[in-house]
């Protein structure tokens, strides 16, 4: 297949990329910076040179079978302030609105990355007829809720959305816990009792390569391991994995203080989800089960 990629030099992204062209799919990636480094093998991939924020100054001569997005809006780690926050809403409606105004020109299917956001209580877990809860850094994705049901109610794109659950692996920003853990220092977030669903990185990558070869258009898919998981207890399991001894806890209140209320609400929302809709439509299984199968991949 002829798989055009927004965000495929990300975390998520760059392993999607490797398996895609271990499988002889033809990979072309739009990103600002082609000369950089890529964790996979850049002469079997080619690039646009663009922007997100400019994707109708690039000319696209090949035709696609499908449009792949999983970028996200740029931001470092930290406070996110009110103003802040507000800036990075707009970029992401610019990101998504562009995605979906260039997949309309190119007349492919879109596979569109959102996030399995969603508040449960008690034994309640969430599926994908559930409403995305748009709090904490959830919030900044509400355009999606906005544009998705236009898109759907006019057939103007055929589309698959898919809803990853909190991503873990070897790269992207999860290096720093891996590094924190080794370093012999572990922080764990507002008492870390509420449960977020996780999953592996190559877990996910797996998935979407599936809807990508398999284009259940008009579905929408949670991707997650099998086992919901408090956040104290993920961080433990790494503890344990690396060794660390010293491990603090940052009471709610100090939390919210230093990270701003938008990461705040995000870390300390409660999810449970379920991965029956994506086993049974693209008969996708996690390799890793459990975060602790997965947390003994990291190096």
């Amino acid at each position: 297949m002829k798989v055009l990629h927004i965000g495929g030099t990300g975390f998520l992204g760059s392993y999607i990329v490797k398996k895609l062209i271990e499988r002889s799919h033809e990979v072309t990636i739009i990103t600002r910076n082609p000369d950089n480094e890529m964790p996979f093998d850049k002469s079997k991939v080619k690039f646009l040179k663009g922007d997100i924020l400019e994707l109708d100054k690039i000319d696209v001569s090949d035709k696609f079978d499908v449009l792949v997005y999983t970028a996200m809006v740029p931001f470092k780690p930290g406070r996110i302030s009110t103003k802040k926050f507000n800036e990075l809403e707009i970029i992401t409606r610019q990101y998504f609105q562009n995605t979906i105004d260039f997949a309309i020109r190119q007349s492919c299917p879109l596979i569109l990355t959102s996030g399995a956001s969603f508040e449960t209580k008690g034994d309640e877990i969430a599926d994908e007829s559930w409403q995305v809860a748009r709090k904490g850094m959830a919030a900044l994705g509400k355009c999606y809720d906005e544009i998705i049901p236009n898109i759907k109610s006019k057939n103007s794109i055929p589309l698959i959305e898919m809803l990853p659950a909190q991503i873990y692996g070897n790269g992207g920003m999860f290096d720093k816990m891996i590094n924190m853990a080794k370093n012999n220092k572990i922080v764990i977030l507002g008492g870390g009792k509420n449960y977020l669903q996780r999953i592996h990185v190559d877990d996910c990558a797996d998935a979407f390569v599936l809807a990508i070869e398999k284009l259940p258009i008009g579905k929408r898919f949670i991707i997650s391991d099998d086992e919901s998981v408090r956040v104290k207890d993920f961080m433990l399991q790494l503890a344990r994995l690396f060794g660390a001894k010293k491990i603090r806890n940052i009471p709610k209140p100090i939390l919210r203080i230093v990270i701003g209320k938008h990461i705040f609400n995000t870390l300390t929302m409660n999810t449970k989800v379920s991965n029956e809709f994506i086993k049974k439509e693209l008969c996708w299984k996690p390799k890793y089960s459990s975060y602790r199968e997965g947390l003994k991949t990291l190096t």
